[in-house]
């Protein structure tokens, strides 16, 4: 009878001592290689000016058309033109159509030279399965302002690591502009500065709410370069090669809608799972509905600190950027300063040109 212990154990004594003096193991080799991997130069694209044409992108969920009329709406009374393509209202299933088809349209989109810049109309689930059908050569060759946050987080990472290009966490079609996020989205898109520090503003009626508070878990200052988005969705790239890279990085995350165990399980995967251990520091945003639990329990800021604390680098919580009305433009690829003690953040170069 097949012994599968005793053969799992004399597996592991050959490759214990079958590495010859002078090589190095398989994940010895493989580290080193990821170390020496080329990254791909940097590309900044051109600043957002009022007249120019948005495209609006559907790379996630399925949109409505009171959806895409009223994002049309919004995007033309700030000055903006807009276009999309006819697959922009696609529907299949629980996407908005089919991976191929919301493939084509982002490409077909980033490769159209009247559209100037790229805003998704909402996240949902998506974004990921199309990852493996998009054209990186392409979109660096026509590169251009890419913006989007929850479920677009997936197509931030892969682009910007594909590429080089720098990607925008910020507003989508559907979200209200209002002047703490059109100033941001100003200030960052269409009027760069060589440094730019965030303004901080709580939500109107979240004074009885922990989940808007705003507190430093590790002091300190930290600079890098920034990186990050939704926590669900960087956790369900790990282990593929879309894969963020969170070392010597400033990492910003916020999440939506889910009980604390599980902002407690998905923070715990991404500390144990990637080399966040290795950032510079980390930025929270708000984590809206997600101090939900059953009794007994931990509050949200108690999981958080438990998991976050012992890393070591300044990590400061509250941010105003996530499923909120308020949110704040941050640029995946930009150098930035972070002080957890006076709970700033601040880039520190352009990021458009």
């Amino acid at each position: 009878m097949f012994d599968r212990r005793k053969f799992l154990k004399s597996m592991a004594a050959v490759t214990t001592f079958s590495v010859l003096p002078g090589l190095k193991s398989f994940s010895q080799s493989r580290s080193n290689f990821l170390k020496v991997k080329p990254k791909p130069h940097r590309i900044l694209p051109e600043k957002l000016d009022r007249g120019m044409r948005i495209g609006l992108a559907t790379p996630g969920s399925a949109i409505t058309d009171v959806q895409l009329k009223e994002s049309v709406a919004q995007l033309e009374c700030m000055g903006f033109n807009t276009y999309y393509e006819p697959s922009v209202l696609a529907q299949y299933g629980y996407f908005a159509g089919t991976d191929r088809e919301r493939a084509e349209e982002l490409m077909s989109l980033f490769k159209n030279k009247e559209v100037d810049a790229i805003m998704c109309v909402r996240g949902g689930y998506g974004s990921d399965r199309i990852l493996d059908l998009l054209d990186y050569n392409e979109i660096s060759n026509n590169p251009k302002i890419f913006i989007g946050y929850s479920d677009i987080t997936a197509l931030l990472i892969a682009i910007y690591e594909k590429t080089g290009l720098v990607c925008f966490h910020g507003p989508m079609g559907v979200s209200d502009f209002n002047d703490f996020t059109l100033h941001s989205f100003e200030n960052v898109l269409m009027k760069p500065h060589n440094r730019y520090k965030y303004p901080y503003k709580r939500e109107k009626n979240t004074i009885d709410n922990p989940e808007f508070n705003f507190y430093t878990i590790n002091r300190g200052q930290a600079e890098g370069e920034l990186t990050g988005g939704n926590l669900s969705l960087l956790v369900s790239m790990i282990g593929t090669k879309y894969e963020p890279d969170f070392e010597n990085k400033l990492v910003f995350i916020e999440e939506i809608d889910e009980k604390t165990y599980r902002v407690d399980r998905m923070l715990t995967q991404l500390v144990e799972g990637t080399n966040i251990k290795k950032a510079n520091g980390i930025m929270l945003g708000i984590f809206y509905k997600c101090n939900i639990n059953d009794k007994p329990a931990l509050t949200l800021r108690q999981a958080i600190t438990d998991i976050l604390k012992p890393l070591e680098i300044p990590v400061t919580y509250g941010f105003p950027f996530g499923h909120i009305k308020l949110n704040m433009t941050i640029p995946v690829g930009v150098n930035a300063k972070f002080n957890a003690d006076k709970k700033t953040l601040k880039l520190t170069e352009k990021a458009v040109v």
